[in-house]
């Protein structure tokens, strides 16, 4: 079953009156359960990808559909929600709260949900143990290895009980033991609870457990059989404010020569 399915993607950035084109014509699906990575280099387009799988941008161009909703059609909040309830995040930087212990962290996206703070914490110390940190929950992020911050931020993913996990380079902060660990212990949680992950990385050892991988290059996907590349369409060109414009055209007029001079 299909739960991830995006058609046709665009995306530009924007600095001033400059484009930089991000996405170019991507078109990708995930099946349920697959261990899905996003591979290529900086700046290649791979974390633009899966901010829109994720409902944290939206494309330009093209549509994202998330277990049958088209995430651009719904509006910032209505997506926060969707996210809530079906998307887990781990993020390069861990992005855990600095003031709560680690239980704390964990427990924080399902009290978010409106569920029990009692229900919550007793399932963060379920989860911690599963990560292998349950004799660290008390312990606030500075307390931490960043190996360990990283396995709260995979139990905190968990933890809202996603249908989807999107992980950002999560092993980019360390070292390379460390890193396998982790992806050693996300492989077995997918296998063991059918979550999906998507997984941007250019990891060689988390390309290695890839099913499937998708490569990511100059904001294409490669290796799409049976299909064309997409042709390369230029960033549509931004509307100037219309306080801009007249002065652009009042700026325009005093160009001209009048009658007569």
């Amino acid at each position: 079953m299909v739960v991830i399915e995006a058609e046709d993607l665009y995306k530009c950035y924007w600095v001033g009156e400059v484009a930089f084109p991000a996405l170019n014509g991507v078109t990708l699906r995930i099946e349920a359960g697959q261990f899905a990575v996003l591979a290529g280099r900086s700046g290649s387009g791979k974390t633009t990808l899966l901010n829109l799988l994720g409902g944290l941008e939206v494309a330009d161009r093209g549509t994202v559909r998330v277990k049958g909703a088209e995430l651009g059609l719904r509006t910032k909040d209505q997506r926060s929600l969707f996210r809530l309830r079906h998307v887990g995040f781990v993020f390069q930087a861990y992005n855990l709260v600095r003031v709560l212990t680690a239980r704390e962290n964990v427990a924080f996206v399902c009290q978010l949900q409106g569920k029990n703070r009692r229900e919550c914490l007793e399932s963060a110390d379920r989860w911690l143990e599963r990560v292998g940190l349950g004799e660290l929950g008390r312990r606030r992020p500075d307390q931490l290895s960043g190996g360990q911050q990283q396995r709260v931020a995979v139990a905190r993913a968990l933890a809202s009980n996603p249908d989807i996990v999107l992980a950002d380079e999560p092993t980019a902060n360390l070292d390379s033991t460390t890193g396998r660990d982790l992806i050693a212990l996300m492989k077995l949680l997918n296998e063991e609870y059918g979550t999906t992950f998507v997984i941007a990385s250019h990891d060689p050892d988390v390309i290695e457990v890839a099913r499937p991988l998708v490569r990511v290059e100059d904001g294409r996907v490669l290796g799409t059989q049976g299909k064309r590349p997409p042709v390369a369409v230029p960033c549509a060109a931004r509307t100037l404010p219309i306080t801009r414009r007249i002065l652009h055209a009042l700026a325009g007029l005093g160009d001209k020569p009048r009658n007569g001079n």
